[in-house]
């Protein structure tokens, strides 16, 4: 039951920062995120955190449900689910996820904690803003 490649980033993503945008602040998004420009700040998401290859996040902490890096990221990523780094992909700081993937290329730079992610938990409010 595998995803095609790109099928996860076209899932459950409600909010989008586009590629000329820069938002500075506290973001709790229901559903999922993609960010093509800049996000400074802290990050909340119920579902994926997108960032595309042109994407910046420089947030701290970020907790999502899953995450699917083709851009940077200068923080520490608390995911439910899976992180993704896809070639193109650069992550400073550490990383805490059921299931870790790294593609050939990426750039990783931190400690990772992979397996039984049990003790993090998106607000339970936003799960259910989510419906799940």
């Amino acid at each position: 039951m595998g995803r095609k490649k790109g099928e996860v980033e076209r899932t459950g993503v409600n909010t989008v920062v586009g590629i000329h945008s820069e938002l500075d602040g506290h973001f709790a998004v229901c559903e999922g995120i993609r960010v093509d420009g800049v996000l400074r700040g802290s990050l909340e998401a119920a579902g994926v955190l997108v960032v595309g290859p042109t994407g910046t996040v420089q947030a701290n902490p970020i907790r999502v449900g899953s995450a699917v890096i083709a851009g940077r990221v200068e923080g520490n990523i608390q995911a439910e689910g899976e992180v993704r780094l896809d070639e193109t992909a650069t992550v400073v700081g550490n990383i805490s996820a059921r299931v870790l993937t790294v593609a050939q290329g990426a750039h990783l730079q931190g400690m990772c904690d992979v397996g039984d992610v049990s003790e993090l938990s998106i607000p339970s409010e936003m799960r259910q803003a989510a419906g799940q």
